[in-house]
């Protein structure tokens, strides 16, 4: 939603421009020639006064969301107010009295609309968005935050100009308008950028799995497909209409992939829109006197977008958790801490649809990331996979280590985790650590996000958090469930690792059910724990 009112941003710095630049041009014409407009009307002095008022508008709208003030929801809603208010005048207002400069300008007062309405549902969203992550640069990461947010003006202007020149051509060629209606255009719009984001994803699947990678979710708006459990799911996401974006989830089905697969298929995703913009560009120009004529707007639209997506995706920028094509390739090229991170977190997720493990990871490149980045959700990830690693390979002290640096860094950011890292947490406590008030202080703050009680993660959880209150029938009751649901999952690295850590903690819990018949046994942080564990750690 950030890059949605990123984009707006631009919008609204280009209506600032465009109504300065037209206030100053009516405030002239005034100085020069009074008589020409007093006396005024009650209509044109509205219309004089409307200028600079929206020129106000649209630069406070511009300013507080570019610097993420408080103040950036009242003043973006009322930009889209204003956005949403002057498509409808013009679609009212017969275009040619305004002059052919306005005729070829506002002739898209259907994207005008669309603008407006997207405007409505990104700044009236529930969070606060000073609090949201904002586009600064993170050190190293190849982008700065000047043309973080410069790429969103870049690609609004661009578009809007796009659209003027088509509207100008189409003219001059006697072609009809880009639709017969405004809900026409809207329907034309939404279309090309839904067909633009799905040839773009396209490139980057096809050439993946051409070089032998793994997909793991493809997304088009509010199109997603996702694999999970061995099998591809379906989610129609109602929202993704109004911030139409895409993504492609490739991993490497070996951990000595070399890194010019990942770049070919980061690079094909811009390759693919460029192909298919050029060839759009060059069916619009020749649709005239040809079947594909009626076409020609939807192409003009799908042309447009998909070359400038082409351009802009090369440059590096990010925006808040995104980063651009241009950026990540930009990343692997450069080597060092950037390198390590993707090849970290593309290991890491190469273990729910690969036979790769935790102990498969790259445990130097997460080292050496995490030497260099000590704050921050990368941070926290990085130390919870070193974890990982260390607990596949019974290497319990140093998987301590790293939990309890996750944890000191979670302390810090208060990041959002998934499901399957609150068991992370909640497990290393029970099993790694033995501190049975750290488990329950995490299994009390996963309970609060009212997780899905029918997963594997959730009963692994709940096991290792009763057998931490000695709870045992309830730990042995959880530990049937899930290890029932490990035993039908698919045989790939993150489930066999859940197998592998039910098996644990079922020695665990026979040595508590034991150590209740034998008085004298030793007992570490609160509560009994076998001997093979203590040796162990």
């Amino acid at each position: 939603m950030r890059a949605v009112r990123s984009l707006l941003c631009g919008v609204f710095a280009l209506g600032f421009l465009f109504f300065v630049r037209l206030s100053a041009l009516v405030l002239l014409d005034i100085v020069r020639r009074p008589s020409a407009h007093f006396p005024a009307t009650l209509a044109s002095a509205s219309a004089t006064l409307a200028l600079p008022v929206l020129s106000a508008v649209y630069g406070m709208a511009f300013w507080s969301g570019w610097r993420a003030r408080p103040s950036a929801r009242t003043w973006g809603m009322a930009a889209s107010a204003a956005n949403s208010l002057l498509a409808g005048f013009f679609f009212v207002v017969d275009g040619q009295a305004l002059g052919q400069a306005g005729t070829a300008l506002f002739r898209a007062d259907a994207l005008l609309l669309v603008i407006g309405v997207a405007g409505f549902f990104a700044f009236t969203r529930l969070e606060a968005i000073q609090d949201e992550p904002t586009a600064s640069p993170v050190s190293g990461d190849g982008t700065h935050g000047l043309l973080n947010r410069a790429v969103w003006l870049v690609g609004a202007g661009g578009f809007l100009a796009g659209i003027v020149a088509w509207s100008r051509w189409g003219h001059g060629k006697g072609l009809p308008a880009f639709g017969n209606s405004i809900v026409h255009e809207l329907g034309l719009l939404v279309v090309a950028e839904l067909a633009m984001v799905a040839v773009h994803e396209l490139g980057h699947a096809a050439v993946a799995r051409g070089l032998g990678m793994k997909l793991r979710a493809f997304i088009v708006g509010p199109l997603q497909w996702r694999l999970r459990d061995g099998h591809w799911e379906f989610r129609f996401i109602l929202f993704g209409l109004f911030g139409i974006g895409g993504g492609t989830a490739a991993v490497p089905r070996n951990r000595q992939q070399p890194v010019w697969r990942e770049l070919c298929m980061v690079a094909a995703g811009p390759a693919g829109s460029f192909a298919a913009g050029f060839l759009a560009l060059a069916l619009a120009l020749t649709a005239p006197g040809h079947f594909w004529q009626p076409a020609w707007g939807l192409l003009a639209f799908f042309s447009t977008l998909s070359l400038l997506t082409s351009a802009l995706n090369c440059i590096p920028f990010r925006a808040g958790s995104f980063y651009s094509d241009g950026a990540r390739i930009a990343q692997m090229l450069s080597g060092g801490l950037w390198a390590d991170l993707h090849r970290a977190f593309s290991a890491a997720a190469a273990t729910t649809v690969t036979p790769l493990r935790p102990r498969d990871y790259d445990i130097a490149a997460i080292e050496r990331a995490s030497a260099s980045i000590a704050a921050g959700e990368d941070a926290l990830l990085l130390r919870l996979l070193a974890s990982s690693y260390y607990l596949d390979w019974g290497r319990l002290p140093e998987a301590g280590k790293a939990l309890s640096e996750a944890e000191a860094l979670y302390q810090q950011s208060q990041c959002d985790l998934p499901a399957d890292l609150w068991t992370s947490f909640i497990f290393g406590k029970a099993y790694v650590q033995r501190d049975s008030a750290g488990t329950l202080a995490w299994w009390e703050r996963l309970e609060a996000q009212k997780p899905p009680q029918q997963t594997v993660d959730y009963w692994l959880a709940r096991s290792a958090a009763c057998w931490a209150e000695q709870r045992l029938d309830d730990a042995w009751e959880s530990w049937e469930k899930g290890n029932a649901l490990a035993q039908k999952s698919p045989n790939v690295g993150a489930y066999e690792t859940d197998r592998d850590l039910f098996a644990l903690l079922r020695r665990e819990l026979e040595a508590s059910r034991t150590a209740r018949m034998q008085p004298g046994l030793v007992v570490n942080a609160g509560y009994p724990v076998s001997r093979m564990a203590i040796s162990q750690a």
